[in-house]
């Protein structure tokens, strides 16, 4: 026998471990195994019969052209009709004309309206006051007789004006209208003392003056008549203007 022979074989130092050799030993085995089968699958023809490209073939359709499609489809061609919610510019015009010509009837309807009812208040008024002259004080003060010259005191402005707020202070106080059974505003208080001869036009008009220049006002009557004039308010007017008529001496 040769020496070679009896000679040990020492297996390398990575495979000591049994396991490890294992591992090693199988993944050459499925290597081989892949090798050999991917040279199966090149060099030996299918068992199955090839499938040519024509027996897969499917069926030709032949589809019709796109104008064709669109008639049988009942779809309008062309160019597209104008939207008929915007309108032309005539018939934006006469929309804008409409309106206006509708809101200027709603004008002239209202302040017809007013105007007729203001029209119909004051008639109902003056057939008021011309049928029962008690009430219709305007007309009774202007159709009184002027006192007799010998009938009228000699009354300075400051007394007049106190004795005017006398007079609303007793009489009471009233809006609207110069006299009245409930009452007088500052010029029926006024007429009621010069035709009750306690004193003169002219003593009235003196005293008017100095009460607008307390009131600021040039017309009397409409700040009587203003609605948030209060009767407190005409007294301390009055008495005001009676003081600044005494100051002035008159």
């Amino acid at each position: 026998m040769p020496a070679h022979s009896t000679a040990t074989l020492a297996a390398p130092r990575t495979f000591w471990s049994e396991a490890a050799l294992a591992a090693a030993v199988d993944a050459v085995f499925a290597e081989a195994l892949v090798e050999e089968l991917a040279a199966a699958f090149r060099d030996e023809p299918s068992a199955e019969p090839a499938i040519t490209d024509d027996a897969h073939q499917a069926p030709v359709i032949v589809l019709p052209d796109t104008d064709t499609l669109i008639r049988q489809a009942g779809i309008a061609t062309g160019p597209c009709p104008p939207d008929p919610r915007i309108p032309t510019r005539s018939g934006q015009l006469a929309r804008t004309a409409g309106r206006c010509a509708a809101r200027a009837a709603w004008v002239l309807l209202k302040y017809s309206t007013l105007f007729a009812a203001g029209v119909l208040v004051c008639s109902i008024r003056l057939l008021w006051d011309l049928t029962f002259p008690r009430a219709g004080t305007t007309r009774q003060l202007e159709t009184a007789p002027d006192p007799r010259p010998e009938a009228v005191r000699a009354l300075r402005a400051a007394d007049f004006l106190q004795a005017t707020s006398e007079t609303i202070r007793v009489r009471g106080w009233m809006q609207g209208d110069f006299v009245t059974p409930d009452g007088v505003c500052v010029i029926g208080a006024e007429r009621e003392l010069v035709h009750s001869g306690y004193a003169s036009r002219k003593t009235a008009t003196d005293a008017n003056v100095y009460l607008r220049s307390v009131i600021g006002r040039r017309s009397i009557p409409r700040w009587n008549d203003n609605l948030q004039r209060t009767e407190e308010q005409v007294h301390r007017a009055l008495l005001a203007a009676a003081e600044r008529a005494r100051t002035a001496a008159q």
